[in-house]
């Protein structure tokens, strides 16, 4: 997380008036960067002048943290803001982009597999598009909801027991929606509906609670809990698991 500390001081570096500029260090001007490492620091280049035009008082305060803690901040505050993604069903260009390149990636790897039986093929599709979830941080390992969650795995197991939260598996391990760490939809609301999917497999909840319900105008269970239409949610949960 040093690099964000670099780029906090390089964008305060930008904003201060002429004159009164310290010499950049010649690592800011370093161009010999991997095409993942220039698209991690032109977002961390975008967070940090947003905060300098919004808060820069905040913004010197964030100066005095260790990398360490700037790093576990961002980091819970990503992983909510996916939550948050989710439920308000935010479709960002940089996600649509990413979710064409990976569909194309998939019907090459699916072409070159012709030999493979179709039900194969359609698993690996299916894996493919949730593994863009976990690329996303709309779905997070246990460690990382733990820690964005700030619980303890032992509370996280108690809640799934309990029916108050889920998981989805991908492979061998067990992975946590973020849309429980947002406060938009009390927990209360979401144990109501979980309880009342029953043993609906993982995977099928996630489809439940992201998929748009037509006679509610394309709202999905997520929006309608977040304006309290609990029972409406309830009444199309039971529905759900039924079939």
């Amino acid at each position: 997380m040093s690099t964000a500390i670099n780029r906090l001081r390089q964008a305060v570096f930008l904003a201060t008036p002429k004159g009164k500029q310290m010499r950049r260090p010649a690592r800011w001007t370093n161009d010999s960067t991997s095409p993942e490492e220039a698209q991690i620091e032109y977002a961390i280049r975008q967070a940090v002048v947003a905060a300098i035009l919004f808060d820069p008082i905040g913004v010197e305060a964030i100066l005095e943290l260790s990398d360490a803690e700037i790093g576990r901040l961002l980091k819970d505050k990503l992983r909510k803001m996916a939550g948050v993604a989710t439920v308000y069903n935010l479709d960002l260009p940089a996600i649509r982009e990413e979710e064409e390149n990976l569909r194309r990636r998939i019907k090459r790897a699916s072409m070159r597999r012709t030999s493979a039986p179709e039900a194969s093929t359609k698993s690996v599709i299916a894996n493919s598009e949730r593994y863009l979830l976990v690329r996303q941080g709309k779905v997070l390992r246990r460690d990382d909801f733990c820690k964005a969650a700030a619980m303890t795995e032992k509370k996280l197991s108690k809640n799934v027991a309990s029916g108050r939260i889920f998981s989805v598996d991908l492979g061998q391990e067990p992975y946590y929606p973020a849309f429980f760490l947002p406060s938009v939809i009390h927990r209360n609301d979401f144990a109501k509906v979980i309880r009342r999917l029953g043993e609906t497999p993982g995977w099928e909840k996630w489809d439940f609670f992201t998929t748009p319900i037509e006679s509610e105008g394309g709202a999905t269970p997520l929006q309608l809990l977040t304006i309290k239409k609990v029972k409406k949610v309830l009444t199309v949960a039971a529905d759900f698991a039924e079939r």
